[in-house]
């Protein structure tokens, strides 16, 4: 009952119900009216035509002939006539019922002592006969002798057909409501489906989305607002699908980099436990392996822990002053000695006197992991150039490599976390695969971006680009 195919079936018949009221009170009153117009217009048509006829008659006290003329005029109009002299009594009564008696009635004394000529009303009177009421229209008109008002001839005639008329009406009205009202819910029914069916399937849906079938779509066609729904439903539920899919390959992948240093480094205690007499250098060459192991796992914890602050949003920029020009040196001087293992030459060419307003910390971060990347991916004996350039109020800081590349593929997906170009290669030089996606989201941090130029076997270029000046409102 609580569908949305009964609500609308509710609602139609609510408002035909409305309507149908509307008009049935306005038919039957415009019915009634007509009728009840018609019979006074007849009422004193049969009244002055009286009225004139019996006007001699009565100045005579002519009973007998004011009798048959009342009778004969009450038979033909189909009504009750009656004469009254300037009293108010009756003189003669085609039902021959009233004579002799006064009559108070209002419509008498309208013409009587009034200045009306005429007069009339409605009265409810109680048939002795059969006990039932019925309504009846009184007439009343004066009756003139010598130019003088000498009576008043009262006609009056039951209403009983225009109640039965109207009745009638009502009925008929009625009979069409309940057919209208069955027309209404057969159609409804049918024709609401073309709004349901899609809810319906939209709720099918999402039922089974929510017990774990994220392939499931809508597929919903057309066009209106519920074609609309249905298409961004199913746009919302690739966009699950796809952030599920990364939460997986996240899960795997963080479970995977966890993994690999610690079984690294179980394997090589297990060895110095299990052999006797081991050399003083291997010792040596397996501790340091472990050491290493340790930094790669407390690097990749220690981006985990960043990425979890970013993501719940409760890493706060500390914004200040700073020589740009001086915090890339830094950046280069920390990471020279791993680039001269590999005699790979790092080129700076800097902008001097260049100040902006930045997170140090969070901006070093960003800096050295562009650097240790294009140091990571470039053969030995290659080329590493960090340029920096002003470009009105911002900034760029390009870090060009001429190392292996990437295909155009890979270019939208490389600030995603844990993408890797070359997954063995990027774990052999250490790295855990999040190193860009931070220093995107600390671009997005300055209110900055990082673009990426790439060719396939001819190196790669970042730049970073950053505002000179911050809105110190939007990280308060």
């Amino acid at each position: 009952m609580y569908s949305i195919r009964w609500r609308f079936v509710i609602i139609y018949l609510i408002l035909v119900g409305i309507i149908f009221g509307l008009v049935s009170v306005a038919v039957s009153s415009m019915v009634e009216n007509y009728l009840v117009g018609q019979y006074l217009s007849n009422a004193q048509k049969n009244a002055n035509s009286t009225a004139v006829q019996i006007a001699p008659y009565l100045s005579d006290s002519d009973a007998s002939s004011m009798y048959n003329i009342v009778v004969s005029n009450g038979n033909d109009m189909g009504g009750r006539l009656l004469v009254l002299n300037s009293s108010g009594i009756v003189q003669t009564d085609s039902f021959s019922s009233l004579n002799g008696i006064k009559l108070d009635e209002r419509e008498v004394n309208d013409v009587l002592y009034g200045q009306n000529s005429s007069s009339y009303g409605f009265h409810l009177i109680n048939d002795s006969a059969t006990g039932d009421d019925f309504w009846s229209v009184y007439y009343t008109s004066s009756i003139i002798h010598n130019g003088d008002i000498i009576g008043v001839v009262l006609y009056s005639s039951s209403l009983s057909d225009v109640v039965r008329a109207t009745s009638l009406l009502q009925s008929q009205t009625l009979i069409i409501f309940i057919l209208a009202c069955g027309v209404i819910i057969i159609s409804s029914m049918l024709t609401t489906n073309w709004i349901t069916n899609p809810i319906n399937k939209l709720t099918e849906v999402a039922v089974k989305i929510s017990s774990g079938d994220l392939s499931q779509r809508a597929g919903i066609k057309g066009k209106g607002e519920i074609a609309e729904l249905g298409q961004t439903f199913d746009m919302m539920c690739d966009k699950i699908q796809n952030v599920d899919k990364q939460r997986g390959e996240f899960v795997s992948d963080a479970s995977h980099e966890l993994k690999t240093p610690l079984s690294s480094m179980k394997i090589l205690v297990e060895s110095l436990l299990y052999q006797d007499n081991v050399p003083e250098e291997v010792y040596k060459d397996f501790l340091s392996d472990i050491n290493g192991e340790i930094d790669r796992l407390n690097r990749l914890i220690t981006d985990l822990l960043l990425l979890s602050k970013m993501d719940s949003d409760i890493m706060t920029i500390n914004l200040e002053t700073t020589d740009l020009s001086a915090l890339i040196n830094k950046c280069v001087e920390a990471l020279r000695p791993i680039a001269q293992t590999r005699n790979i030459t790092l080129s700076v060419n800097l902008e001097g006197d260049l100040d902006i307003e930045c997170d140090p910390l969070k901006l070093r971060q960003a800096l050295n992991n562009l650097i240790e990347n294009a140091i990571k991916y470039t053969q030995d004996d290659g080329h590493v150039n960090i340029s920096s350039k002003r470009h009105g109020n911002e900034v760029a800081v390009q870090i060009e490599d001429d190392g292996i590349g990437m295909s155009k593929e890979h270019l939208q997906h490389i600030f995603e976390r844990f993408y890797r170009v070359d997954k063995a290669r990027s774990r052999d030089t250490g790295g855990t695969g999040l190193g860009l996606h931070i220093v995107r989201r600390i671009a997005l941090m300055h209110s900055g971006r990082v673009e990426v130029e790439s060719e396939d076997g001819k190196g790669s270029k970042f730049t970073l680009i950053l505002p000179i000046s911050q809105a110190h409102e939007e990280w308060e």
